[in-house]
């Protein structure tokens, strides 16, 4: 009896741990995705400060976000993430996710007004609305590419 006793707490501590474990394991893989503010700094600042290049949105000015915030969070997002005009492709940081692009541009129409959710509290239609935009502008870029148009 008290054999089968320590197997069941056994089992149970050991179901327990694993519990834990896996929580653990997602909350450390959630802490590997950068906030706005630092991917901005260590990704965008170059080419989004005050100072750099004239002809791109700068952080703050509600003037050169207006459209773009009117728009909504999705369309920017996607043609920022494909790459649109002078901006390559994700900010051309080759190891930024999109997860964290989102935060990154949410952070940046904020500072001009928005009101952009980061990844963690975007609800799950803005999310498919940002993937739907990616993979029409994606298709877009396809179409030009073949008829010799950049978009």
């Amino acid at each position: 009896m008290m054999k089968k006793s320590l197997m069941i707490v056994t089992l149970f501590c050991s179901m327990l741990t694993l519990m834990f474990a896996s929580s653990d394991d997602k909350k450390k893989k959630n802490n590997h995705i950068r906030d706005g503010k630092t991917v901005y700094a260590q990704s965008c600042a170059v080419c989004h400060s005050k100072a750099f290049i004239p002809e791109v949105l700068k952080l703050g000015n509600k003037e050169d976000w207006k459209e773009l915030i009117e728009e909504g969070q999705q369309f920017p997002t996607a043609h920022g993430w494909v790459g649109t005009r002078k901006m390559p492709r994700h900010g051309g940081d080759p190891k930024i996710t999109l997860d964290e692009f989102i935060n990154a541009v949410a952070y940046m129409g904020n500072q001009a007004g928005a009101n952009w959710k980061e990844y963690d509290k975007l609800d799950k239609s803005m999310y498919k609305e940002i993937l739907k935009e990616i993979q029409i502008r994606l298709q877009r870029n396809e179409l030009y590419d073949k008829i010799g148009k950049k978009y």
